[in-house]
């Protein structure tokens, strides 16, 4: 005969049941509350692809575009007033942002560029700021324009040298899209990616999820113009299906937010970092129908009012989760922005007149210059608790210190062959301490196709172009002539009077300085 069971017993166990269950809740999502004192803080890089100082509202009082979630975010954070991106295009922002090091020391060189057929750039061995991160413990992601090359898979292999060598290869009838790639975003520190292998218009016209596309590029420009009426890509495209130029901004943006929510309730133990890279306001300029005619600058206005909503998500998903004052976000373009009066007309859906809207305020140049129009950007910090909400800061850096900025705020010991151009800012950060700038002096260099000058360098408040040389090695060489043109940026932020007759010793001075950097392949 059974026993008979005790109702109290049966209460009992249920309740121990209870409690173990909330006990449980609680371990899993205490990962999430902004108040967990002893996990490191999660962190957020946003970076927008060729949007200008003036396109923010809250840098430039003239801005006609509304951008009330990157306004929200500096009034909420710290802000940079003078940062500046690794390179005054794509390339080289993204490497030095990645591994704290100028991109021309690369086998690309001075001005190099980069298809997305042309292999990885970023050297085996060399850390990146993924790695350092999970390295420390953190779950880490990249949604977005990648453009560090990719490593594919080829049915001739006999071409692998010779697609290196060609930083153009657009062979794609020699890519295996159908395998894994064998090098690719996964590989330089990232747990999870969604990425698209360059600028919007550039080929694949697909997504790569994990080192493989989701779906093989099989359509041509021709192909998809048929299909949609319209294709604002290259020529020779080739597109995946369910890959559209309007469609990429969101698709980008959800995955964002699907990795943020996945971070936080998957990888219980883990703090999170996360690499957004956005393809807006980056040509093709084709925002939604929701968004055309709330910019106030014809079409560009309108695309930067979509990327500022989706920005906006990624605030609003923090603080869904609750876990927004544990999270540090950075957000920064990578260069400065294309003269949009000047842009093809192919790039552009609808009206190319920007009503007056001046992208690149205060600065004179664009995308591509020397000058501070093409690579002095908008730079935010939000930290809740840790910075002063619209507090200012004039301290001079640059994308290779994001780096070892995070390594100090971790107490990360790097090696001396980790971040050789970049220098901690953490101390200004605090507020611990802001000179002018923790660098002796900064390097510039542009595409030797757009500029008499292909480097520059920046100390205090001087900067020097040099005309002339426009690789490293002619930058080594005296009996290259040069031309010097020094500017003032402290009087002369436009960058109007060359004052290098005025101060001959001082250009002198700056340009042996240059060399040396150049030579000792390190400046920090």
């Amino acid at each position: 005969m059974e026993e008979a069971v005790n109702p109290k017993e049966i209460t009992s166990m249920v309740r121990k049941l209870w409690t173990m269950s909330i006990l449980l809740f609680c371990i899993m999502t205490i990962s999430c509350q902004p108040d967990n004192k002893q996990q490191n803080p999660n962190i957020i890089i946003i970076l927008a692809d060729d949007m200008g100082y003036g396109d923010v509202g809250i840098l430039n009082s003239d801005s006609r575009i509304p951008t009330p979630n990157l306004d929200k975010i500096a009034s909420e954070g710290l802000i940079f007033t003078d940062a500046h991106s690794g390179g005054s295009y794509c390339v080289p922002s993204r490497y030095s942002l990645l591994t704290g090091r100028y991109m021309w020391r690369t086998r690309l060189g001075s001005g190099g560029n980069l298809s997305n057929y042309a292999g990885t750039l970023i050297e085996p061995g060399r850390l990146t700021i993924a790695e350092m991160l999970k390295n420390a413990g953190y779950y880490t992601g990249m949604v977005g324009k990648w453009h560090q090359g990719i490593d594919w898979k080829l049915f001739d292999e006999s071409a692998r040298d010779s697609i290196r060598d060609d930083p153009n290869y657009q062979n794609y009838k020699n890519i295996d899209f159908s395998s894994p790639v064998i090098k690719g975003v996964n590989d330089y520190g990232f747990d999870y990616s969604f990425a698209k292998g360059g600028s919007a218009e550039m080929n694949p016209c697909a997504y790569i999820e994990n080192n493989k596309v989701t779906s093989i590029p099989l359509y041509t420009t021709e192909d998809m113009k048929q299909k949609y009426g319209e294709w604002y890509g290259r020529d020779d495209n080739h597109v995946a299906e369910g890959f559209t130029m309007e469609g990429l901004v969101p698709v980008l943006s959800n995955k964002a937010c699907e990795f943020i929510e996945s971070a936080c309730k998957s990888n219980l133990d883990k703090p999170f970092f996360l690499y957004y890279a956005l393809t807006a306001p980056h040509n093709p300029i084709v925002p939604n129908q929701e968004f055309q005619g709330k910019g106030n600058a014809g079409a560009y206005g309108d695309f930067m009012f979509e990327l500022d909503y989706h920005v906006g998500k990624i605030i609003n998903k923090l603080k869904e989760l609750e876990i927004d004052k544990n999270t540090i976000v950075i957000f920064s373009s990578d260069n400065g922005p294309i003269d949009i009066t000047k842009n093809p007309e192919r790039w552009i859906r609808g009206d190319r007149n920007i009503y007056g809207h001046i992208s690149n305020a205060p600065f004179s140049g664009w995308k591509g210059s020397l000058l501070e129009g093409g690579h002095r950007v908008p730079f935010f910090i939000r930290w809740p608790g840790h910075v002063n909400p619209g507090e200012k800061c004039s301290t001079t850096i640059v994308f290779n210190d994001v780096l070892p900025t995070l390594a100090e705020m971790l107490d990360i010991e790097l090696d001396n062959s980790t971040a050789e151009d970049g220098k901690s800012f953490f101390k200004a950060i605090t507020g611990e301490e802001r000179p002018q700038s923790f660098h002796e002096a900064i390097v510039y260099n542009t595409s030797i196709r757009r500029s008499a000058s292909a480097f520059a360098i920046r100390k205090g408040n001087y900067k020097l172009l040099v005309e002339g040389p426009q690789t490293n090695s002619d930058m080594l060489n005296d009996s290259i002539p040069v031309n010097f043109i020094l500017y003032d940026l402290e009087n002369d932020i436009k960058e109007t009077t060359n004052v290098a007759g005025e101060h001959p010793d001082k250009a002198a001075d700056m340009h042996k300085l240059l060399k040396k950097y150049i030579a000792e392949g390190r400046s920090n």
